[in-house]
């Protein structure tokens, strides 16, 4: 008895009998063939595979029907014309571009979770390489905003525990002499100013500045004018009568209203003249990178003659400079010339050997950039390995997809398609899963950029300019195809050079196999990338916990500061100063909450201090040695306040006034090196070595870390604010208030403001934080790092466990007869859980030794970003190893178990 095929195979015959009797004949028996391998495999998915394949397979043969009865309506010899004309055949290019972009989107709208992963995960990658990428490129790439910045060079100094330091006077009119390298050089220093009028005071940053700034960073000004030299003159003796306001400055405090050149300003309490406006996001070299950047600049002084007198040690260093290079030099001439000047002075014993002193000379791209530029750099390389995952990812589960469309193509293939034209087809459905990749991941690069700049560490230039412009569109567009290229490559190669025949071997073939094997190799490459990752980001977490556990000498829990700043016509005289500060102390020591109030020079950690030269009771210095020590300002309390412990002797106390004997603390490197096991109390130091300004030791307090939490411990001697101008012959006008707190020290803030308005109306507060915070800024850099290498490190480790749980669990569909019938013949459920735990674990630890091994290569990169790790840390390599291999083996478990569990009757009953 004669068996009919199925009710489905009829239907389809019947529907194949409207194809052209030619193509019947030709193709008929393949596409039937491709009929039955289709169906067979959709009977695993159940009801819904069979509705699916049936919807499939009958819209297909309908659209295909009417493209051949088209395509072949005419003669041979019209396709020959057609193909003869240009005009014809760029229509029928387009033709057919178009029909395979309906194709893909009516393709992928057919599997939509597989196009929801794909698009998502190709977001993530794209998304957040771009972000990275315009971080970069505004913050790296983008040229300074100076004339031919590229010409323009900082000048630094450099000596024993000053790696890199200001410069002073007397080297300034030194290298204007005698340099042959450079046009110009240009002198500025930073200070502090009050907008002092009663309406609406204000404390902002100021810069004093030579008159050929602008000259030299080659900036026009956006109204108005820079200063002239007569006018910088004439500051020099009296005070300066003119101002520039900066772009930011003119538009918070006037609206850009163009009139306010010519107007005048009140200043430190006198009238200033504003004759200019510098241009929008201009910056000196020193103010990128920094909160407080100028809103006010005046003219500065100096002679640009030769110095008849060099005082030993280059004089007092509070200065910064930047010089233009002659055309046709470079950096490197411009290094050797100015300290070819350094070693002459170093001949004439201007400069003591002992002192090792050079001159820094660097481009201002890299000296601003510098410190940045590494873990900028790490982080685009981070993202680059998660777009590589993300690739990977992506290309396996086309793989997958693809073969199981290898009936679909078959029958493609029987209706007339070539090889190319199906590889044109996958190569275009990666592009259209790329391309709306690349959408999504436009709006993740934006969020990304949100947080970088919410993340911003305080020292990235200019990363409030960063944004989604001209340049990032086309690297994201660039970075869309690339990344079509990149996953849609592999599956087009394989269509390629496969036989489309469609063949009815089991699912344990070899050709299984085979794919397996590619399948396999990519998500190595994920293991590889995601163990890289994970170990950077290891060590940068292992930095970080270093950095926080140092101790920096004193404890900023519950601790408010806050800047003022006294201008000199209000408040001329020591007593004024004096007064006023002892005065606030004493109202803001009586609001409720407050446990002790007093003030300092600068906050630890909230910037950098100098040094001051000495001479030291009973210490003998060596010839050409620089007896010095940083300095630094404190008011009564302020030890109790920071609670920096007291090793010997006293604190400053009230009676530390104008009349009392003139007293100094000095910290204990300082005992160390110049005391020894001497008893230093009682003994004296001389500010400046001048024997007619000394200061008893009444006291020894810890090491305080000063410039830097990994910076070196620098000699300290600290003085009373009221006995400042004792030692200096000018009291000290700008101080920080330092307040502890019974608890919530913000809440003070708006209390301690009112007290100072109360006592002048004209003054204002700046850089209100907690000492809390202070500490945090010195550890945002690393913490920056950490975050980021973390978030990525934590996306290329979920991305490569969903590219080897996709893998498995493909796999051991894949081999379900092969499993039932091992089942069949007596295996235990725990061997045929080993079996496929076996395979899996044997790609992923492939990955794993390559990753490691790569890591290890990869990682000295990461060298200057490290503290108190090495790059090739064991811990860090065996941890990472061990936890990969067990992740690993959760994502290989968790499908092969569920593969053990299939009932042998329904595997071997499949087909």
């Amino acid at each position: 008895m004669t068996h009919l095929p199925p009710l489905g195979e009829r239907l389809y015959r019947l529907l194949l009998s409207l194809y052209p009797k030619w193509f019947v004949e030709r193709h008929g028996t393949r596409m039937v063939e491709a009929f039955r391998e289709q169906r067979s495999e959709a009977c695993y998915d159940g009801a819904k595979g069979r509705l699916r394949f049936g919807w499939d397979i009958g819209s297909d043969l309908v659209i295909n029907l009417m493209r051949v009865r088209r395509r072949y309506s005419d003669t041979a010899d019209t396709v020959t014309a057609m193909s003869n004309d240009g005009s014809k055949t760029v229509e029928v290019v387009v033709d057919g571009m178009i029909q395979d972009l309906r194709f893909a989107f009516r393709t992928l709208g057919r599997a939509p979770m597989f196009t929801l992963v794909a698009v998502l995960t190709l977001a993530i990658g794209i998304g957040s390489t771009a972000a990275i990428f315009g971080v970069v490129n505004g913050v790296l790439l983008r040229p300074l905003p100076y004339g031919q910045p590229e010409e323009v060079v900082t000048i630094w100094s450099q000596w024993i525990g000053f790696p890199k330091t200001w410069v002073s006077e007397a080297e300034y009119r030194n290298y204007l002499d005698q340099n042959q390298s450079l046009e110009d050089i240009a002198i500025w220093y930073h200070t502090t100013v009050n907008f002092t009028n009663v309406d609406n005071p204000e404390r902002v940053s100021g810069v004093g500045a030579s008159e050929n700034l602008m000259e030299v960073l080659d900036v026009p000004m956006a109204a108005g004018r820079f200063f002239t030299r007569d006018e910088a003159f004439r500051a020099d003796t009296l005070p300066a009568e003119v101002i520039v306001l900066s772009h930011e400055g003119w538009t918070r405090r006037y609206g850009r209203d163009p009139s306010i050149v010519g107007s005048s300003v009140e200043i430190n309490g006198r009238l200033r003249t504003v004759i200019g406006v510098t241009p929008a996001g201009f910056r000196i070299p020193t103010h990128f990178g920094v909160d407080a950047v100028a809103d006010v600049y005046f003219p500065y002084y100096l002679e640009r003659t030769p110095v008849s007198n060099f005082p030993v040690g280059g004089g007092s260093h509070g200065r910064y400079m930047a010089g233009r290079l002659r055309d046709g030099l470079t950096v490197e001439d411009a290094r050797r010339d100015i300290n070819r000047v350094v070693d002459l002075r170093r001949a004439a014993g201007s400069y003591p050997a002992a002192q090792q002193f050079n001159a820094l000379v660097s481009s201002a791209q890299d000296d601003i950039l510098g410190a940045i530029r590494p873990a900028l750099i790490a982080l685009f390389g981070a993202v680059g390995f998660v777009l590589l995952i993300a690739c990977a990812n992506v290309a396996n589960l086309m793989l997958a997809r693809s073969q199981g469309r290898r009936s679909e193509l078959a029958v493609r293939a029987a209706l007339g398609a070539g090889r190319g034209r199906l590889v044109r087809q996958m190569l275009t459905e990666s592009l259209v899963l790329s391309a709306l990749g690349g959408v999504l991941g436009i709006a993740v690069a934006l969020a990304g950029m949100q947080a970088f700049q919410a993340l911003d560490p305080g020292n990235l230039p200019r990363i409030g300019e960063v944004s989604i412009d001209g340049t990032v569109l086309l690297f994201s567009i660039a970075m869309t195809g690339v990344t079509a290229l990149l996953f849609g490559a592999l599956p087009a190669i394989k269509i390629a050079r496969g036989n489309l025949k469609p063949s009815m071997a089991s699912r344990g073939s070899a050709g299984g196999v085979a794919r397996e094997g590619w399948q396999g190799t990519l998500v190595a490459l994920e293991m590889a990338l995601a163990v890289v990752l994970v170990i950077g980001a290891g060590l940068m977490v292992q930095t970080f916990a270093s950095l926080v556990s140092i101790d920096p000498g004193f404890d900023g829990d519950n601790v408010l500061t806050m800047a003022v700043s006294l201008p000199a016509a209000s408040y001329p005289t020591s007593s004024e100063v004096n007064g006023f500060f002892r005065e606030a102390t004493r109202r803001i020591g009586e609001i409720p909450g407050v446990q002790i109030a007093t003030a300092t020079r600068i906050i630890p950690l909230g910037s950098q201090i100098g040094d001051w030269g000495l001479a030291v009771e009973g210490y003998q210095p060596s010839d050409g040695e620089n007896v010095n020590g940083d300095w630094q300002i404190a008011a009564p309390g302020y030890f109790e306040a920071m609670d920096i412990p007291v090793i010997q002797g006293r604190t400053f106390n009230p009676s530390d006034d104008e009349e009392g004997a003139p007293v100094a603390i000095v910290n204990e490197a300082l005992v160390r090196k110049y005391f020894g096991a001497q008893d230093p109390i009682g003994r004296h130091i001389f500010m400046g070595g001048d024997p007619n300004r000394g200061f008893t030791v009444v006291g020894v307090v810890g090491d305080v870390r000063h410039n830097g939490l990994t910076a070196d411990i620098k000699r300290k001697f600290y003085i009373p604010h009221a006995q400042w101008e004792y030692g200096t012959g000018s009291p000290r006008r700008s101080m920080s208030f330092v307040v502890r707190a019974a608890a919530s020290p913000e809440q003070l803030a708006q209390p301690i403001r009112s007290v100072i308005r109360e006592m002048d109306p004209s003054l204002s507060i700046a850089d209100v934080r907690t000492v809390e915070d202070v500490v945090s800024a010195a550890v945002a850099q690393p913490r920056f790092t950490v975050v980021l290498m973390g978030a990525f490190s934590l996306v290329a480790v979920l991305l490569a466990l969903v590219g080897i749980y996709g893998v498995i669990s493909y796999g051991v569909s894949q081999r379900t007869r092969e499993i039932g019938l091992r089942m069949a013949l007596g295996a235990e459920q725990d061997s045929v859980v080993a079996l496929m735990v076996k395979r899996g674990l044997g790609m992923t630890m492939v990955g794993l030794a390559v990753g490691l091994v790569a890591a290890y290569g990869l990682t000295r990169f990461l060298s200057s970003l490290l503290y108190g790790v090495s790059p090739q840390d064991l811990m860090t390599f065996v941890t990472v190893g061990i936890g990969f291999a067990f992740v690993a083996l959760a994502a290989t478990y968790i499908p092969s178990r569920r593969a053990a569990r299939v009932d042998p009757m329904r595997a071997l009953s499949s087909d």
